[in-house]
């Protein structure tokens, strides 16, 4: 009998440290998911200027160098996992202009970075067609995204 309360109160624990984890201490540990991929070659990229009126403004990376520096910028972002409700609170979607750009390795592997705004600079979402990818919403810690950097590190726009 003793036997079965040990391992009902042990049960519980895992559940509780499981619960715990899964719900508050993954949104406070900082992490980047982009940061796996700094090291690959052949990248490209690709930018879109989503502006309220239903327009967009296209840029395309072409040059080798100039990709591995917007990965190399995206992979050191600080960035820390937040909740889709939080997130969805933070972003200002009515009458906003927002970016979204798309990293390209080996001409399969694709990570979205999305729903980047001017409004909300320290908020986007991440996914991937990468098998195992932490997809979700992140907050950029001790900074803001730095859109007109990459803007205008990429040179060749087209419309």
């Amino acid at each position: 009998m003793k036997k079965i309360k040990y391992l009902a109160f042990g049960i519980s624990i895992v559940l509780l440290s499981f619960y715990l984890y899964k719900n508050f201490i993954y949104y406070s540990i900082p992490f980047n998911p982009i940061k796996e991929y700094a090291s690959e070659s052949k990248i490209d990229f690709f930018m879109t200027k989503n502006i309220p009126d239903g327009e967009g403004i296209n840029t395309k990376c072409k040059d080798t160098n100039t990709c591995d520096l917007v990965l190399e910028y995206f992979s050191d972002l600080k960035l820390v996992p937040i909740k889709d409700k939080a997130a969805y609170e933070m972003f200002k979607y009515e009458n906003s202009t927002f970016y979204t750009g798309m990293l390209t390795f080996n001409e399969s592997d694709k990570i979205l970075i999305s729903d980047i705004s001017i409004d909300s600079p320290n908020l986007l979402h991440i996914s991937s067609s990468i098998d195992g990818f932490k997809s979700g919403y992140y907050k950029i810690v001790d900074s803001t995204f730095d859109y007109n950097y990459i803007y205008n590190l990429i040179s060749e726009t087209e419309t």
